[in-house]
């Protein structure tokens, strides 16, 4: 037998459960909502009021208005910056350079102050192909090329389809062979959470990733933090550098290796967190007659970190 309350305790228990389930699928079905929208709808806001003190020119093309400099004269040398960087990322570097040479560094797609016109694929051919558009109205046919970490394998690519136009190549901590990518950009590969991620970085969160290419802490000074963040705060640029991390793929640079033509020199940060010194060393083996030099206590921002030690080295390789 059946007692009366108890069995009308278990419809009331069920309609409390049915809420319940009912709260929790709203309250679910929302924060997925508010998660899709910051990662897909809201865009955050750019710095403003910082204002470069850096000198700067701009050239159209029809695959984007590239923003560059140019400095002293002579033979020319193209300094290609890494990711998340802008040329600005060469200042140390520039004067040394522009007392025999022609300094060009120019802010590929994703970059600075550069922007595309219309779709844009972001991958190593394209990135590639906008140097080219870049050197074609610059006027120049033949070049040496300088390219850190991302600049590095692009300007490898552009090396090894058009062997006629770089006589010499600098690829400084730049990854180019078919292995792992770096750790640090894992997160943003992540479809919602690589998008979220870049969405809600801020200055702070930019600072620590950025320390993490530099052994000598010193070296990033709020200038170096401010230059940088002012440019990549801004909504496109966040967006550029995610299409970036997801459509870097290296099989291609590492397949043309062996037919690089360039005179190449390797320079490496012992100390590079995000890419081990050991592609340097590969680099050597695999590249005809390149040149490897690791620089002690040096991070993946190699020319930023020792600027004492790496410019003395090109200099001397772009000599005649």
């Amino acid at each position: 037998m059946i007692d009366v309350a108890e069995s009308s305790e278990v419809p009331a228990r069920w309609r409390r459960w049915r809420r319940w389930q009912r709260w929790l699928a709203g309250g679910v079905a929302t924060l997925v909502a508010a998660t899709l929208f910051v990662a897909y709808g809201w865009q955050p806001a750019a710095v403003e009021g910082y204002r470069s003190s850096y000198e700067s020119r701009y050239l159209d093309t029809p695959t984007a208005r590239f923003h560059y400099s140019r400095t002293g004269s002579g033979s020319p040398v193209v300094l290609v910056a890494g990711g998340a960087q802008w040329l600005y990322s060469y200042r140390d570097m520039i004067p040394e350079l522009a007392r025999e040479h022609t300094v060009y560094a120019v802010d590929l797609p994703g970059q600075g102050y550069t922007t595309v016109k219309g779709a844009f694929a972001y991958d190593i051919p394209a990135m590639a192909d906008a140097l080219g558009a870049f050197l074609d109205t610059v006027g120049l046919s033949t070049v040496a090329l300088v390219g850190h970490s991302w600049g590095g394998a692009w300007s490898l690519y552009y090396a090894e389809h058009n062997p006629a136009r770089v006589d010499r190549l600098v690829l400084l901590d730049s990854p180019g062979l078919d292995k792992p990518l770096a750790s640090q950009t894992a997160l943003f590969s992540v479809p919602v959470v690589g998008e979220l991620t870049v969405k809600l970085m801020g200055r702070t969160d930019f600072e620590k990733s950025l320390r993490t290419a530099f052994a000598h802490q010193d070296r990033v000074t709020e200038e170096v933090v401010n230059e940088n963040w002012h440019w990549m705060s801004r909504p496109d640029k966040r967006e550029a550098f995610l299409r970036l991390v997801r459509s870097q793929d290296y099989s291609a640079t590492d397949a043309g290796l062996a037919r690089l033509r360039a005179r190449t020199l390797v320079i490496w940060g012992e100390a590079d967190t995000w890419l081990p010194v050991s592609y340097a060393q590969e680099y050597g083996r695999r590249i005809p007659g390149a040149g490897v030099h690791v620089i002690p206590g040096a991070g993946h921002n190699v020319h930023e970190d020792a600027p004492e030690e790496v410019n003395p080295l090109i200099v001397a390789f772009l000599e005649p």
